[in-house]
């Protein structure tokens, strides 16, 4: 090999070398400037208290493959108070404060299979939402 091919690979090898050790101390650096001025070995972790009871959404009724002879059904349950509850199904979306703890609400059906969604949205955002899926058959008798 020629010297100065020998001398180009030579210099390219320390090159490499320096950056990388370069890169090597800057996301150390980084590192430790996430972590702030507390070691590792002494973290902080925050305690959360949630005063607020979390009601589970729960359907008393209908049962999932109830089945009906009219248009409409009666939808009961338990819901955590002052939320959001939204109905929704293929022909009707109904939205409505739950004011108790308890809710009930009629709702409308279409001949045959109804998909019927039901999700609270509690008052408290920190808090997350829940969805139930009921089916309901309206079959003509």
């Amino acid at each position: 090999m020629k010297k100065e091919i020998v001398v180009a690979i030579v210099f390219g090898v320390v090159l490499g070398l320096i950056v990388a050790v370069i890169m090597i101390i800057k996301l150390r650096q980084l590192e430790g400037k996430k972590n702030g001025p507390f070691s590792n070995e002494a973290q902080i972790s925050p305690e959360v208290k949630n005063t607020a009871q979390i009601q589970q959404l729960v359907i008393t009724q209908p049962s999932d493959g109830t089945i009906v002879g009219q248009n409409s059904v009666t939808i009961k349950g338990k819901a955590s108070k002052n939320s959001l509850i939204v109905v929704e199904s293929a022909i009707k979306d109904q939205a409505f404060k739950n004011d108790k703890g308890d809710f009930s609400i009629d709702f409308p059906l279409a001949r045959g299979e109804n998909v019927i969604d039901i999700a609270v949205y509690p008052q408290n955002s920190q808090l997350s939402s829940q969805k139930k899926t009921v089916k309901v058959y309206w079959l003509k008798e």
